[in-house]
């Protein structure tokens, strides 16, 4: 009976040895490498976030520095050296104005148009109504002066109205977007009934050698038409209010 006892206590150890030793693989805690991993991971998932981040920031930061709209990019005559053409008629009198920075515009019979920047870099647009006598005793009015924000003259252009008196005559000025072509505008204006290219029509038209045009007409004839549509590059009409 003795011969069978003996393999049975050398069967019960083999298997007391098997369980101990699968209980020591599969408890997590015996693992020294289960932490690093974990912590080595949770960093580098935190670093790529970051990184996520950050860069739309830099982009925005440079998509908005690109789309700043200065003065001497619709006027370029602005950082040029100044000629004799751009003396104006009479002295510009106001504190704001940067008189180095005057240019002459488009030459109109209604105007003596001008360009220039202020204190704060708006761009400016400054001028004189002229009677357009033609005999060379034309009066000048006083000055007129409107300024804006290049970004906003780009959308808008430039609008002035200088309203005719007894001994002073008037005009309604506008200086256009820089997107406006002179074949649209012409186009446009010749669409006015009783209009025409004449010297001195009721709606005239000028443009500079960089291409800027300009329209003006007395301050009768802005009331009567009210408005002016001109359609844009992008198929859109721009609509230029003369009241």
């Amino acid at each position: 009976m003795m011969k069978y006892k003996f393999p049975l206590l050398i069967s019960l150890g083999s298997l007391a040895l098997v369980l101990t030793s699968c209980t020591a693989v599969s408890d997590p805690s015996s693992s020294p490498s289960n932490n690093p991993t974990s912590e080595s991971t949770l960093s580098s998932a935190t670093s790529s976030s970051a990184a996520g981040t950050s860069a739309p920031t830099a982009q925005s930061t440079a998509a908005s520095e690109t789309d700043q709209v200065t003065a001497d990019q619709i006027i370029p005559t602005l950082s040029r050296p100044d000629t004799s053409e751009d003396q104006p008629p009479a002295e510009v009198t106001d504190p704001s104005i940067k008189q180095v920075s005057l240019r002459a515009l488009a030459r109109l019979s209604y105007a003596e148009e001008f360009a220039a920047v202020n204190d704060k870099g708006d761009l400016c647009l400054i001028a004189w109504a002229n009677s357009g006598d033609g005999d060379g005793t034309a009066t000048l009015s006083e000055a007129g002066l409107q300024c804006d924000e290049p970004a906003e003259v780009k959308t808008d252009g430039l609008s002035l109205r200088i309203e005719q008196t007894k001994d002073n005559p008037g005009v309604v000025l506008n200086m256009l977007p820089p997107d406006l072509t002179e074949d649209a505008v012409r186009t446009a204006l010749l669409k006015i009934p009783g209009n025409h290219e004449d010297l001195r029509p009721p709606v005239e038209f000028g443009s500079t050698d960089f291409g800027l045009v300009s329209v003006a007409m007395l301050p009768e004839t802005a009331d009567e038409l009210g408005s002016i549509s001109i359609p844009r590059p992008d198929g859109k009409d721009f609509t230029l209010d003369l009241d």
